[in-house]
């Protein structure tokens, strides 16, 4: 199929060395193929003027370049102010190295920052696939809103040529993309009104599931298989009583925030937040096939996100976090629990209560999954991390040993 010209999505990667090109380009082609248009420019003033003449949808930009004589962060700032006019999305692949470069690089706006030391080809591509999402996202916006102008023109009965009055012209056509939009305007209005039935905040899943009709609520049970993951942070408690109040919600605040993008990247449900720990479950309320690998993908990010912001809360809390991670995968009961004023859609069983156990065994920075999510995962996944058994152990409630495997990235 050929794509038109507005479909596809225009990538100015500024590098200075071909080999990090290759590299960089090799996997966008593996992942995207011809929905991208890839240009190449390896010295900075060219990619500038590159930037004023044409109108890019993605700039991926080295941040160190041998004819330039400034610091990393000036470079940053530059990068930013040659995209901010055009709001020109930017991903930083980088050889500097300095923890502070990140936390500046975000604060400035960056929508993404790599260092090509520690490249994950899984992390990488989770990412840019969010990313591309979102920039597609836009374009088809435009393209419709271009496809209403031609559409208003034809009703009618006006080209370009004819338009005298452009004020005129922008109210009728106000009134026309109005009208257009209305059903999705009502659509947000009616997703905001099913999320009163949960509370304040409702996991995009279970709001789909309600709008589409898949998901009941009445409060009747069912057996479902689900990866159920448990994340704590460790000693936070102790932590937070030398904390100034406003500082521990600002740092609850951050650090929720940062998780749960990771984990509506993989599909994930926002079960409960527990003081300091989240649980979430994968593969409902809809069911996923994929669930293992989306809850195991979706930890080791954690982890790697985490790890990104450590140094900016050392930073401006005096304290450097760590969390411990448990998943665990089989058979628990789902469905709405609670009153008629207040429902809750969460989990229960003892697939609950292995991750939680996991979880709180886990060492810092460390994941911990169950025999029943290891033993199913697809083959592939032996190769992805690297995995250690640990000692067998009881489970409350639960007759035996079980194993148990710690999991790293490789």
């Amino acid at each position: 199929m050929e794509l038109e010209k507005e479909e596809i999505v225009r990538v100015l990667v500024l590098e200075p060395q071909k080999k990090s090109y290759d590299t960089i380009s090799q996997l966008l082609l593996e992942w995207f193929g011809e929905y991208i248009d890839l240009t190449w420019r390896s010295i900075f003033e060219n990619g500038a003027e590159e930037i004023k003449k044409v109108q890019y949808d993605l700039l991926i930009t080295e941040i160190q370049f041998p004819e330039l004589e400034e610091s990393s962060e000036s470079i940053l700032e530059k990068i930013m102010d040659m995209a901010g006019p055009s709001e020109l999305p930017v991903v930083v692949f980088t050889k500097a190295e300095g923890k502070q470069l990140p936390i500046h690089a975000f604060q400035l706006g960056i929508n993404e920052y790599f260092s090509k030391r520690r490249l994950k080809k899984n992390i990488l591509e989770h990412r840019f696939r969010n990313l591309f999402r979102e920039i597609y996202r836009k374009k088809v916006v435009s393209i419709q809103m271009d496809d209403s102008l031609k559409r208003f023109q034809d009703l009618y009965g006006m080209n370009q040529s004819e338009i005298q009055d452009l004020n005129t012209m922008v109210k009728k056509f106000k009134k026309e993309l109005e009208k257009e939009y209305e059903e999705k305007l009502n659509l947000e209005f009616e997703k905001k009104k099913m999320q009163n039935v949960f509370g304040m905040y409702v996991d995009p899943i279970i709001v789909e599931s309600l709008m589409n009709n898949t998901l009941s609520l009445d409060q009747k049970g069912k057996e479902q298989e689900v990866s159920v993951l448990f994340s704590d942070i460790r000693g936070y408690t102790s932590l937070s009583e030398k904390m100034k109040p406003e500082h521990v919600i600002s740092f609850l605040n951050e650090y929720f925030t940062a998780m749960t993008e990771v984990i509506l990247g993989y599909g994930g449900m926002i079960d409960k937040y527990i003081g300091d720990s989240i649980m979430c479950l994968f593969g409902a309320p809809v069911f996923q096939e994929d669930h293992r690998q989306n809850a195991l993908d979706c930890a080791l990010e954690m982890l790697q996100v985490f790890e990104l912001w450590q140094p900016k809360w050392n930073q401006i809390y005096g304290f450097t976090p760590q969390i411990g991670i448990g998943v665990a995968s089989g058979n628990v009961i789902v469905g709405n629990v609670g009153s008629f004023q207040k429902l809750s859609y969460t989990a229960v069983g003892d697939t609950v209560n292995m991750a939680s156990r996991l979880e709180s065994m886990a060492k810092p920075m460390h994941v911990y999954v169950s025999e029943g999510l290891y033993n199913h995962l697809p083959e592939e996944y032996s190769k992805k991390y690297r995995y250690e058994e640990l000692e067998p152990v009881k489970i409350k409630g639960k007759e035996g040993l079980h194993r148990i495997l710690s999991v790293k990235p490789n």
